[in-house]
């Protein structure tokens, strides 16, 4: 089943980073309370038996704002994934395999805001239930809102998301983003690097928040 028969390439718009996975029912995080830390992470096997991230069939989109009227959709192309059976849920961005449509914009982003020589991968953790999304029948979906916590450019924060966890067949389950989560660059000290894009582009303004959603397709087993 290809995610792409689903959701056109630029179609439901919306950096960075987050991405999310199968949701747990742990209640939303308060954006107010949230603190960045310094973090290191690494992406993980999956083991057999665990639910893995079909990279070919998801996709991941955030909308840039320039000059505060002109909107533009972007995506990573190589994303990483899985839930073990404890519960243990993670997703890993390649910030190099960034894709605006344009190369040189593409090669700017990656040196510029990302520092991909420094940061190369955005990651998303989270706890879920398990058995919330076993015990879901083929063509049911469940709406869940928690939170994750997304690590981008050495900083680690706490982001709301609300999710649509939907179960296709015995094997595989879709998780898409059911309204957009927004990034915001402050929180990720990622302000300097947009203004050296603004900058070297010659625009007025780049919005400094960045709307990202997502479809994600795993397989059990």
């Amino acid at each position: 089943m290809m995610i792409n028969s689903l959701f056109p390439r630029h179609g439901v718009a919306t950096l960075l980073l987050v991405m999310s996975s199968l949701a747990a029912c742990a209640p939303a995080a308060d954006p107010q309370n949230t603190q960045a830390d310094e973090v290191s992470a690494a992406p993980t096997s999956v083991p057999s038996g665990d639910w893995s991230l079909q990279a070919a069939d998801s996709q991941l989109s955030f909308v840039s704002i320039k000059n505060n009227a002109i909107t533009e959709v972007h995506r990573f192309n190589d994303l990483s994934g899985s839930v073990s059976a404890d519960g243990m849920a993670s997703l890993s961005i390649e910030l190099d395999s960034v894709d605006t449509g344009i190369e040189i914009r593409d090669q700017r982003m990656r040196e510029m805001l990302f520092e991909t020589s420094l940061h190369p991968q955005a990651q998303v953790s989270m706890k879920v239930d398990p058995q919330l999304v076993s015990g879901l029948k083929a063509g049911e979906f469940e709406r869940l809102e928690t939170s994750a916590t997304l690590a981008l450019h050495g900083l680690s924060v706490s982001v709301p998301v609300v999710l649509r966890v939907s179960r296709l067949d015995a094997h595989h389950w879709l998780v898409t983003s059911e309204q957009p989560v927004v990034v915001n660059a402050s929180a990720f000290n990622l302000l300097e690097g947009l203004d050296k894009l603004r900058e070297i582009a010659g625009l007025q303004a780049i919005g400094g928040g960045a709307p990202v959603t997502f479809a994600l397709l795993f397989k059990r087993g």
